[in-house]
């Protein structure tokens, strides 16, 4: 069973989808494109977490038990729930207790669960 990835990002943050697509160049200059499957339109979040040094070593935690490969839950607020993984992250540290992670997630679209 998959996991949840439950930490409420900060306010903001971006989203960007690029389209997978598949093109033919014909003669003549023309090209024929077509999307990549069903799922051709995945999405990328860039997300921070203004969390506390236990919340902050909880998702490192997670995040590295995935390693960039396994996928989870996550759903962005406002957002429906979807599957997502993560294979880059980093980790500032402002102050005693005040740290902020920041991650990239990529959405997936694996079967199962």
């Amino acid at each position: 069973m998959a996991e949840v990835f439950s930490w409420v990002p900060e306010f903001g943050g971006s989203s960007s989808v690029k389209a997978r697509v598949r093109e033919a160049r014909l003669g003549g200059g023309y090209v024929q494109r077509v999307g990549d499957g069903i799922n051709a339109t995945p999405r990328v979040r860039k997300l921070t977490f203004a969390v506390g040094q236990a919340d902050a070593d909880a998702i490192e935690s997670f995040l590295e038990r995935h390693g960039g490969a396994r996928w989870f839950w996550f759903t962005y607020p406002g957002a429906a729930r979807a599957k997502w993984r993560c294979d880059e992250w980093d980790r500032t540290y402002r102050a005693a207790g005040d740290e902020v992670v920041s991650v990239t997630f990529e959405q997936v679209f694996d079967p199962g669960e």
